[in-house]
């Protein structure tokens, strides 16, 4: 059983509270009202766990996928299908992807709007900000999935990127980061590295450094992305790593 099956079987969601917690515990079937609950994450001054890190990670790039497949007006098999390629393209394994299956569905047809996901993501994550960038690289790709990324479905992200707490230039690095993974366009290297092209060299190697530091394998699940991601770090490691090739055969570095 990897980690999500673990979410389910236990209490983190429980835990967690909120609309992410109602997710959780509704795939289950509990009961986790969020009457009493839903102000119960603001008040953790202890902080979270990396399980609880993790768990909000899973859960937000689940939920926030299903709204935004929602946001062209309709949900498709073909499109549950693509997520379901998406997760195993990640190596998610079979259980696991079943119940994001599972809380998937629940969160395309809950009233919650995905504001409310997205600010308890703030909320929870608001130390992590490469891991909310992230879990936007994610939502672009999981848009795209199905061969176009719909006009709808982009401006609802960009709008989640904002309430999760990215200023618009982390968003176009999400955008730029996710162009070049997937070789959709010839995304600027200094975006990719969060820059502009008025960086100065030792900013470049220092935003370098730092991504370098974040998809290190022994820091990957401390730092709350969960274990089943971990092709996704790779993939972004390798765009960095082409990012700054680039940008150092440019300024002879």
């Amino acid at each position: 059983m990897g980690l999500l099956g673990a979410l389910l079987g236990g209490t983190v969601g429980f835990m967690l509270g909120g609309p992410l917690g109602a997710m959780i515990g509704g795939s289950v079937g509990a009961q986790v009202g969020l009457a009493d609950r839903a102000t119960a994450y603001r008040s953790r001054a202890g902080g979270y766990s990396a399980q609880e890190l993790q768990s909000t990670f899973l859960i937000a790039v689940i939920s926030l996928a299903a709204k935004t497949a929602k946001a062209d007006g309709r949900v498709t098999a073909e499109e549950v299908r693509t997520f379901d390629a998406f997760l195993q393209r990640l190596g998610m394994g079979v259980d696991d992807r079943r119940m994001a299956g599972r809380i998937f569905n629940r969160a395309r047809e809950s009233a919650i709007p995905a504001a409310e996901f997205a600010h308890q993501v703030r909320q929870i994550m608001a130390n992590q900000p490469d891991r909310i960038r992230d879990i936007v690289t994610l939502l672009l790709e999981i848009a795209h999935a199905d061969g176009q990324l719909h006009p709808a479905e982009e401006t609802l992200i960009q709008g989640l990127a904002l309430e999760m707490g990215l200023s618009s230039q982390d968003y176009a690095s999400c955008k730029a980061l996710f162009g070049a993974a997937t070789g959709l366009a010839n995304s600027s290297a200094y975006e990719v590295l969060g820059l502009t092209s008025e960086a100065t060299d030792d900013e470049v190697k220092q935003a370098y450094r730092q991504i370098a530091r974040d998809y290190h394998p022994d820091t990957i699940q401390s730092k709350g992305l969960p274990e089943d991601f971990t092709r996704f770090a790779t993939e972004k490691m390798q765009a960095a790593n082409d990012a700054y090739a680039r940008i150092k055969s440019e300024r002879k570095l």
